[in-house]
């Protein structure tokens, strides 16, 4: 039986048990980069959760002459596994990014709504004492409004296949998809300011790479329609936060963010405390729902026991475009 060390405790006891029917389990109630590289060569299988510094570095990988997989918990990989160097040295890397997909692409939907019905706004005034029942104008519903998805990984699809339940004017903006697959799942493919000009509903869910830095800045903001709203759930380092701001203390567009360049978003910001503007502090992956991740992650770990290759297998192209955890 191979050997697996989990640098955390598995949470979920019906996938460990699932897990310790193939591999003999070892748990740590934490680890760090320095005593990992001291367990080194001692495990076939590990699980990685979530922390700040790098945990799976090349060093550790080079002397774990007998790792076959690395699992991260949490759901991303870039934050604190060399990823990318792990697959090319023929190690399978897994994520939990299903666990991810109904949960984010909810929260989405909840922010358009909170924001096209002013709900946000009618709370926080009447928690203020007022009676704000005919302060703002007319709302907006979601049905047959034209919405594109910036970013069409796993996420990405989640959001434009809950989004169909109420329109199907979905587009979409990637580099990675194909004419086929767009008609396959009934999206228009469309370049970013096509999306931007066109859409009164554009969501930001792609991936945090130095390639996608502020790739969404003064060009494109200046292009939204009148009462149009975009929304952020993806990562603030994407978007030109200063030029976001400008725009929309300038022109009447909304916007709903649940993530910021700058986090805890500051105290001043302008972006507090505005009409038009709906903020978050980046929980848009808290729901309960989440703790799914270790079912998903024990079934993997059984398929690949059982010499499967399942979905959530990184290759070098998809982890080279994935965020942060």
């Amino acid at each position: 039986m191979k050997k697996l060390l989990s640098l955390c405790p598995i949470a979920d006891a019906g996938a460990k048990k699932e897990i310790s029917a193939f591999y003999e389990i070892t748990e740590l109630p934490k680890c760090t980069e320095e005593e990992l590289y001291a367990l080194a060569g001692t495990f076939e299988a590990l699980i990685v959760p979530y922390t700040a510094d790098m945990l799976v570095s090349e060093r550790v990988i080079d002397k774990a002459e007998n790792l076959e997989i690395i699992a991260s918990a949490y759901g991303g990989t870039r934050q604190n596994i060399a990823d990318i160097y792990a697959i090319r040295k023929g190690i399978s890397v897994l994520h939990t990014g299903a666990s991810r997909e109904r949960p984010m692409a909810e929260y989405t939907l909840g922010l358009v709504l909170c924001s096209f019905l002013r709900i946000a706004n009618y709370h926080h005034d009447m928690c203020a004492g007022e009676w704000p029942r005919f302060k703002y104008p007319r709302t907006r519903i979601l049905k047959d409004r034209k919405v594109a998805v910036v970013g069409y990984g796993r996420i990405g699809k989640a959001i434009a296949g809950l989004f169909r339940t109420f329109t199907e004017n979905i587009s979409v903006v990637s580099n990675h998809l194909t004419p086929e697959e767009a008609a396959r799942d009934g999206v228009k493919k469309v370049s970013l300011n096509t999306a931007f000009a066109e859409s009164e509903v554009i969501i930001l869910a792609g991936g945090n790479t130095p390639a996608t830095y502020h790739m969404v800045g003064a060009e494109q903001f200046a292009l939204m329609q009148k009462d149009a709203l975009f929304v952020n759930i993806a990562r603030g380092q994407m978007v030109d936060e200063a030029a976001m701001t400008a725009a929309a203390l300038e022109k009447p567009i909304f916007l709903a963010l649940d993530v910021f360049e700058t986090e805890p978003l500051p105290e001043d910001s302008l972006l507090r405390n505005r009409e038009n503007i709906l903020v978050t502090p980046h929980r848009a992956n808290n729901s309960i729902e989440f703790e799914e991740r270790w079912k998903c992650l024990s079934a993997d770990l059984v398929k690949l026991a059982q010499g499967e290759v399942p979905d959530s297998v990184l290759t070098e192209a998809r982890a080279g475009v994935m965020s942060e955890s």
